[in-house]
């Protein structure tokens, strides 16, 4: 392997062109467990899974708040937090959080690493937390789930706390949402403002908020 490709080297942030095989070479190495990977249309992808506060603060509360939701209203659903997923020589990817809801709750068994798509069904939730990484998650992030057929795909921006929903057809064109389908019920602007709110209360208080509006 080109050692220009070792995962302490390599460009992050960016697609690189390269085949499955030098892909997974470089993502299953042990210097990538602080790396999260994708891979889509033979190019490969990394990101630094290290993050600043902000970040950290706003996955912490959409996780909480999904969760909430979900137990309150007894949806059935289990959530991935940095999850790989693996379409074995075409497609890889690693959102921030997934969830497999309803009937696809318990799909995926304990013990399961990466979890295989030739196997296992698809997360019917992904999100992605964009900090700096919006025009990608927006782009072709966005492209390769709706061609996967992921029913819905959020994007929370955590400069502007705004959530971008796109529920995914079979034919694998997209629309907006303010309404999540997976989560029947759930308002987004509810969860934007509950992220508004994370910028100067804690998350206990959040959360207090929040449990009062569901």
């Amino acid at each position: 392997m080109n050692t220009l490709l070792k995962p302490s080297t390599i460009q992050l942030d960016t697609w690189i062109s390269a085949p499955w095989t030098e892909f997974v070479e470089i993502c299953d190495a042990p210097d990538s467990a602080k790396c999260k990977s994708y891979y889509y249309k033979q190019q490969m992808r990394f990101e630094d899974i290290s993050t600043g506060s902000d970040h950290a603060k706003v996955h912490m509360t959409v996780i909480m708040s999904v969760g909430l939701f979900a137990a309150m209203q007894g949806i059935p659903l289990n959530g991935h937090d940095c999850c790989s997923y693996r379409q074995s020589g075409k497609n890889e990817f690693q959102p921030d959080a997934s969830y497999y809801i309803g009937g696809n709750a318990d799909a995926i068994a304990w013990g399961t690493r990466i979890i295989d798509l030739e196997q296992y069904p698809l997360p019917d939730l992904v999100i992605e937390i964009s900090d700096t990484t919006f025009n990608d998650d927006l782009g072709t992030k966005r492209l390769q789930y709706e061609e996967l057929g992921i029913k819905e795909y959020w994007i929370v921006n955590v400069q502007t706390m705004k959530i971008y929903t796109f529920a995914i057809a079979p034919d694998g064109s997209s629309h907006h949402l303010r309404q999540s389908l997976v989560l029947s019920g759930l308002k987004l602007e509810i969860l934007e403002q509950a992220l508004e709110r994370s910028r100067q209360e804690n998350q206990s208080t959040v959360t207090a908020w929040l449990m009062q509006q569901l």
